[in-house]
C-alpha cells in the first residue's frame, strides 16, 4: 500500500481484519474474502450468484464492505478490485 491511502481507513481495515480473523488474498489487481468462507458447508453457489458492485467510493475498504454486504445475505465470496498500488478500483464483485 501507498501514502496515499487514507491511512485511517487502512488502519480500520488491518483492525477489521485481525478483530474478525478475516484472512483476506489479494492476487492479479484484486483482494478476495471468502470462495468458500469460514464456516460454509454445502455446495458452492450456481453461476449467476456474482453481483457487480460499481460507483464504490475509492476509500472503502472491506471492513465497511463485507458487513454491509452481508445484510443482504450470506456472501460465498467478495473480490475488491485494487490498482497495482493497493487503492480501490471504485468496484467489486459479491457472490451469495
Amino acid at each position: 500500500w501507498t501514502n496515499s491511502i487514507n491511512q485511517a481507513n487502512k488502519m480500520a481495515l488491518l483492525a477489521w481484519t485481525k478483530e474478525t480473523g478475516i484472512d483476506l488474498v489479494q492476487i492479479n489487481g484484486q483482494r478476495k474474502y471468502g470462495g468458500p468462507p469460514p464456516g460454509w458447508e454445502g455446495d458452492p453457489p450456481p453461476s449467476g450468484t456474482e453481483v457487480f458492485i460499481g460507483k464504490l467510493p475509492q476509500d472503502l475498504y472491506e471492513n465497511v464492505l463485507i458487513p454491509l454486504f452481508q445484510r443482504v445475505g450470506r456472501l460465498y465470496e467478495f473480490r475488491l478490485m485494487l490498482t497495482f498500488s493497493g487503492l480501490n478500483r471504485g468496484f467489486a464483485y459479491a457472490r451469495y
